[in-house]
């Protein structure tokens, strides 16, 4: 169950980013909204997940998580570039979140 709570707090952590790629300045209210909720869900979710996974492994997978989601949504949402060396350290963080799963 902790290793669902970390995906929750990960993809939570997505949603606030993008919402806050919204906000312009503080000047929309909705997207702060969003991204004050979605962070408070992220932490708990994360704090949740801390109850059974070390606090390193923990973070360290959360933080992969949100890195790695927020570079897909750069690159289909925003239509960010790419190069290929990004996208290998991007796969060398996603081996290793699924590695610390794995290795727990």
């Amino acid at each position: 169950m902790a290793w669902i709570f970390i995906l929750l707090a990960g993809l939570e952590e997505v949603i606030s980013v993008i919402a806050m790629k919204y906000v312009d300045g503080f000047k929309h209210k909705k997207p702060i909204a969003v991204m004050g909720v979605g962070f408070m869900a992220s932490f708990y979710f994360l704090s949740q997940a801390m109850q059974e996974i070390a606090i390193g492994i923990a973070y360290a997978a959360w933080a992969g998580i949100g890195t790695i989601g927020i570079a897909i949504v750069g690159v289909m949402q925003f239509k960010e570039k790419m190069t290929i060396q990004q996208f290998l350290f991007l796969s060398l963080i996603l081996v290793g979140v699924v590695g610390l799963q794995l290795a727990s």
